[in-house]
């Protein structure tokens, strides 16, 4: 029982007095999750494949800057939509649907930024990706953002995002570097 008080303790503490750490950390921590898995994945179809750290490393900056975001960006939309009101969540989930692009976009230019790419490329492979990206975050994280609206306590909504997009960390990783499996498919021809 003591290690039960202690840990909610922990969390108690971590979800309040520290927020924007916590988040920021959650970010990073899942958006190299979600590169780990993935290179994992790549690694059983093409056992040439070598672990890239710095492709990790990439990814789990980007976390850092979806972390602080999320942690403004969900406190903005409670402050200015508070309550879970059918009005208010629709709000919500409309600006999420609204801004998607432009931060996906800035996801891929950071992403090609660290690894080197000029911005014409990122530009280039988020215009070839978007429709994708798009069709599954409206179709699938849209639902899935109301129960996190309508249910999840305003500080744990970063928690509930970063475990809910695992799924699609992994998605974004292959997305990001499926040009890269593309070359190891056509050599292993």
């Amino acid at each position: 029982m003591k290690l039960f008080t202690r840990i909610k303790n922990i969390t108690e503490h971590l979800f309040s007095k520290h927020l924007l750490v916590t988040n920021t950390s959650l970010g990073v921590f899942f958006l190299g999750l979600g590169d780990a898995i993935q290179q994992n994945i790549e690694k059983k179809m093409y056992p040439e494949k070598v672990y890239e750290n710095r492709r990790t490393r990439n990814m789990m900056i980007s976390g850092s800057i979806f972390g602080v975001g999320g942690h403004y960006w969900y406190r903005f939309l409670d402050t200015k939509f508070p309550g879970t009101t059918v009005k208010h969540v629709g709000k919500k989930l409309l600006l999420e649907m609204a801004i998607g692009p432009p931060v996906f976009l800035g996801f891929f230019i950071t992403i090609g930024y660290l690894e080197g790419k000029p911005i014409q490329e990122s530009f280039k492979e988020f215009k070839k990706n978007i429709l994708v990206i798009l069709a599954a975050d409206w179709a699938i994280y849209a639902p899935l953002q109301a129960v996190n609206f309508f249910y999840v306590p305003p500080r744990y909504r970063l928690l509930y995002v970063c475990v809910l997009c695992l799924a699609y960390d992994i998605f974004m990783s292959y997305i990001l570097h499926k040009e890269d499996n593309l070359k190891l498919a056509s050599k292993k021809e």
